[in-house]
């Protein structure tokens, strides 16, 4: 019976392997370009405050700590980290 589930499960960690390695790939590019995004937008925010109606500012501002390494980016980290948790999990119990 262990055989069995070990046959179906080496097929599932080889995706979760693949899916990480493209995961990973894909946020090192969208972190960067999220980034200069997130600066570009606080700078934005903070010339907002100059103007009559500094609503604006604390819009940019929110919107730039959600494209900062702290905001979505910590998140999709975390669920790429869980992905590969579960693979990891799988290829221990293949090897054991």
């Amino acid at each position: 019976m262990r055989l069995l589930l070990k046959l179906f499960a080496a097929p599932v960690m080889l995706a979760l392997t693949l899916l990480t390695a493209i995961m990973m790939f894909l946020f090192d590019i969208c972190s960067f370009l999220l980034t200069v995004a997130s600066v570009i937008t606080a700078l934005l925010g903070i010339g907002l405050f100059f103007t009559p109606t500094p609503h604006g500012g604390f819009i940019f501002l929110f919107l730039a700590f959600l494209l900062s390494p702290y905001g979505l980016q910590a998140v999709a980290g975390l669920l790429i980290e869980a992905v590969d948790g579960l693979g990891s999990s799988l290829h221990r119990f293949l090897v054991s």
